[in-house]
């Protein structure tokens, strides 16, 4: 889907307007600057401005909006720009246009610093931030005989564990760079985001036959509201192969009757009125689930506005041979 709407974002833009990177310094701090630019469709020589930017030192991407007139630009923090906004904002690009070059000044609350920006035809997330990007190594978490190795994205600080000792090699082969994908794009995606971003684990299952973890996130990168949700995790290390659903595992098995069946008569009258979790069988098409030792975890999907319905209900393993 990203990669989707990047490539019908980038298809739009000759219609739309053009994007433009620069490389420079804000006072003696290296940055990395992106704007995309929208001319006014009757005045080409004034429109507006919306984009980020990052000290090379943190790679945390700050958003920014703004405006232009001939040669002078204003871009302050934040996605929605309003001239009227500019007197309060915390942070104020006030530049000029000088050939390949931007340069003024960067007001931070009660300081000002000059800023010089250069042109460069270097993307400043794949070419200069994402190859930075590192993982290290923080601790061990015993589950018997077996291993997981924690690790930090070294600008990002997000945790996620790879297989060590008590895995194969042919294990640990498939599944670390599995890991190592997925922790990338989580890194990516929390610098992309400088307001609220949060991301939680809770590992169910380290056993000879599986791996399951579940991914609990909170983020608000602009917009209406903030996102809250889930992800399951489930390895299979016999086959070496990722379980997408359930029932993969048991085909035979109705997931939505066992639960309407075990959990129907205890939901409160609000919960069902206005989730109904159990009389809509939707909600569990794309359901999260992990694996435990005693059962299984299950979690409804629910549009984004409704996602305070999202709970977790369990069947046993006992329950699932249960006509």
């Amino acid at each position: 889907m990203g990669k989707l709407l990047k490539y019908i974002i980038i298809t739009l833009l000759p219609i739309i307007g053009w994007s433009q990177s620069y490389v420079g310094t804000i006072g003696d701090y290296p940055i990395h600057l992106e704007v995309n630019v929208y001319p006014h469709e009757k005045d080409s020589t004034s429109g507006e401005l919306e984009g980020y930017y990052f000290y090379d030192s943190k790679l945390l991407s700050i958003p920014i909006s703004g405006d232009f007139k001939k040669n002078k630009i204003t871009l302050i923090d934040g996605y929605y720009f309003m001239p009227e906004k500019v007197i309060d904002a915390d942070e104020v690009f006030e530049l000029i246009k000088k050939g390949n070059q931007l340069v003024g000044n960067f007001k931070l609350k009660d300081k000002t610093y000059k800023v010089v920006l250069t042109e460069t035809e270097q993307e400043p997330l794949e070419d200069f931030r994402n190859p930075k990007l590192t993982f290290i190594k923080d601790s061990i978490t015993n589950y018997k005989d077996k291993q997981l190795v924690w690790f930090h994205e070294k600008y990002s600080k997000l945790p996620l564990f790879r297989l060590g000792n008590g895995f194969t090699k042919e294990q640990r082969a498939v599944f670390n760079p599995i890991l190592d994908a997925i922790h990338l794009e989580d890194a990516k995606d929390n610098l992309d985001c400088s307001s609220w971003f949060e991301i939680s684990y809770e590992i169910n299952l380290v056993n000879d036959k599986f791996i399951s973890y579940l991914k609990y996130y909170s983020v608000y990168c602009g917009g209406a509201h903030p996102s809250h949700g889930n992800v399951g995790y489930n390895f299979n290390l016999e086959t070496l192969e990722v379980v997408d659903k359930i029932e993969a595992l048991y085909p035979k098995v109705n997931f939505f009757q066992k639960l309407k069946s075990k959990y129907q008569e205890s939901e409160n009258d609000v919960q069902d009125e206005e989730c109904e979790t159990f009389i809509d069988s939707s909600y569990w098409q794309y359901k999260t689930w992990n694996l435990t030792p005693k059962g299984i975890i299950l979690i409804p999907s629910y549009p984004h506005a409704m996602t305070p319905c999202e709970e977790a209900y369990f069947l046993n393993y006992s329950e699932l041979t249960k006509e």
